[in-house]
């Protein structure tokens, strides 16, 4: 479906769900200066095509201000690919759009992704006056060897570099990312880079495990016999020290890749545990706003020619229950298994929410998971294994 037809079947509908609460605005730009080689996201480094995506993104922008009546937001992402590619200026036409067409919170939360290597301090001021009040760096690891593995363009003194200029630029919040699973990474290691980060202003870190599941360079490595990594037990080691360590430098975990210092967790982030609504712009970005879940055209040049089609998903209430566990126990909070139970008698699906206790049951009895009065959370142990729990609630 495109667009256009999209606001004309469901406008209505899509307008009333956006006025029941303050939005996220998620942009994805897809412009990297050169591929990962463990990337399998949308992107490109064709930058002939940057002017037309810049028009391209902004005339979304307005059709999607107009189409919900200029809703409010209160958190703005952006993402990709490498947001921090695109000039001040260029950053700053994308959001004085945003800001005619939405109405932005004054207290709203502003990030911008970005990549070290390629950045100076005067854009990173010119930047946080454009409002952007949290950064997140991709650092991945503080080794030179396992940089130049991962294809990353910037070394790990160009990436502490710019976390202190980022603190010098006034950003509110810093976050960085650390990949585990690469070639000959050690506990000790790891540990080491968090550290580092952390005497260097961040105050969240996003913790993410090596994944090659999908076509890309590393995976071609790998396979060739040229590269070993890991097996699950050294990785579960990695991880283990980290959710050991971080909680004694003051970091806490709220979501299971997710760590920071009391209050900088990422409010939009979480936005998409909590099945909040949001809206996603630029091609392969993903929205959800009630029953509707979307996803844009995959492909960045039909997309920038306004040919892009919408992949939409309408959501029974027995799917939007459904979801409540598979994300809501990502936090570390868990979710309320009570209200889960009420809920299931409502719709009529009490069968199959006393199978998910039974196994949760089980999964208690193996340490995965942990029942407290009316809430059940992941164990720290739950945590490495999350994916073998969210398996029954697909």
């Amino acid at each position: 479906m495109d667009t256009q037809g999209f606001h004309k079947e469901y406008g209505v509908h899509l307008k009333a769900l956006a006025k029941q609460e303050p939005l996220g605005l998620y942009l994805h730009v897809p412009f990297c200066k050169d591929r990962c080689t463990y990337c399998s996201f949308v992107r490109t480094s064709e930058e002939e095509n940057r002017d037309l995506f810049i028009r391209t993104l902004t005339k979304e922008v307005q059709q999607w201000g107009q189409a919900l009546d200029r809703p409010t937001i209160n958190t703005i992402y952006w993402g990709g690919g490498t947001p921090s590619i695109l000039s001040e200026s260029e950053v700053a036409h994308i959001a004085g759009v945003i800001h005619e067409y939405f109405q932005i919170e004054p207290s709203s939360e502003q990030t911008i992704e970005a990549n070290p290597g390629a950045l100076s301090l005067e854009w990173l001021k010119c930047i946080q006056g454009l409002g952007f009040n949290r950064i997140s760096w991709g650092v991945q690891t503080l080794h030179d060897d396992l940089l130049k593995a991962l294809g990353r363009i910037h070394s790990s003194e160009q990436a502490l570099q710019a976390l202190g200029w980022s603190k010098q630029a006034g950003f509110s919040h810093i976050s960085a990312d650390l990949i585990l699973g690469l070639p000959n990474q050690s506990p000790e290691s790891v540990y080491v880079d968090a550290l580092k980060m952390i005497n260097h202003g961040v105050d969240h870190i996003s913790i993410y495990l090596l994944d090659l599941d999908k076509a890309c360079a590393l995976k071609t490595e790998v396979e060739a016999g040229r590269l070993i990594l890991p097996n699950e037990d050294q990785v579960a080691s990695l991880y283990e020290i980290l959710q050991d360590q971080l909680p004694r430098l003051g970091f806490t975990p709220y979501e299971i890749s997710n760590y920071s210092k009391q209050e900088a967790q990422s409010r939009h982030n979480q936005k998409y545990w909590r099945r909040h609504p949001y809206l996603g712009l630029g091609p392969s970005a993903a929205s959800h706003l009630g029953p509707y879940r979307w996803t844009s055209d995959l492909s960045i040049t039909a997309w920038n020619q306004g040919r892009g089609q919408l992949t939409l998903e309408v959501l029974d209430p027995v799917d939007e229950w459904m979801e409540i566990p598979l994300l809501g126990l990502r936090l570390d909070e868990g979710i309320d298994w009570n209200e889960l139970s009420m809920k299931a008698s409502h719709l009529n699906v009490v069968p199959l929410f006393h199978s998910w206790t039974h196994q949760m049951k089980h999964f208690e009895m193996a340490g995965l998971v942990i029942f407290e009065d009316s809430k059940v959370r992941l164990t720290t142990k739950g945590r490495l294994l999350s994916n073998e729990i969210f398996q029954i609630f697909v």
